[in-house]
């Protein structure tokens, strides 16, 4: 039995996915859609707490995770950046209830739970302030911050979002090498869809064997 992770997980859910006509999310996934995969992952992972932030498709992936422990923020704005969804999503939080967050897109549903797990316990487990998994050598999701860094994080104001935060102070960043290629396998178009189907039946097959 695993013990439960202290960290809450922020997941980005309020994209319209207009490259793919919208509602990508709501895609299937093996016996579930992508969104629902997605916080399957953090839900086997155990970690404290997932909030959902949702945006133009907020009823349908209510509905898709109706079945799921989440709890849910609204970006009312289309056309913010996922700053702006970050921000929802963290005033959901009480940081003094945890000792790390997760923030993730919630387009990529083959993140695996051991990932999770590996990424949040080595932040917490070093000096460091942020922790981000690689896989060969790219940087990917899920971002992980000290609850210490939860106003810096709610209050930052750049262009770039938080890459700032995450890619210019390398002495405050642990990057944390995993083999798991759903780190960096998201979903901006149909090709990586058709990919992304690709890895999870062969990795489905490879379950079952």
């Amino acid at each position: 039995m695993l013990e439960p992770l202290p960290v809450a997980a922020v997941m980005l859910a309020a994209g319209q996915g207009s490259r793919m006509g919208g509602g990508k999310l709501l895609l299937p996934l093996g016996e579930t859609t992508a969104v629902g995969r997605t916080v399957r992952s953090f839900q086997d992972a155990k970690v404290k707490e997932i909030i959902v932030v949702t945006g133009n498709y907020a009823f349908a992936v209510r509905h898709a995770l109706r079945n799921r422990p989440v709890r849910f923020a609204f970006n009312p704005d289309p056309n913010s950046e996922m700053i702006d969804s970050i921000r929802c999503g963290l005033r959901e939080l009480n940081p003094q209830h945890i000792e790390a967050f997760l923030i993730t897109p919630a387009d990529m549903p083959l993140i695996q739970p051991e990932t999770i797990r590996c990424v949040a316990t080595a932040l917490l487990q070093s000096d460091k302030s942020i922790a981000v998994p690689t896989y060969l050598g790219r940087r990917g999701h899920p971002v992980a911050f000290r609850a210490s860094l939860y106003e810096t994080v709610l209050t930052f104001q750049s262009p770039q979002g938080i890459r700032p935060l995450v890619h210019g102070q390398s002495e405050k960043v642990l990057t944390v090498e995993v083999d798991d290629e759903g780190v960096v396998t998201d979903m901006d178009g149909w090709d990586d869809y058709r990919r992304l189907l690709y890895l999870w039946a062969k990795r489905s097959g490879m379950s079952a064997s």
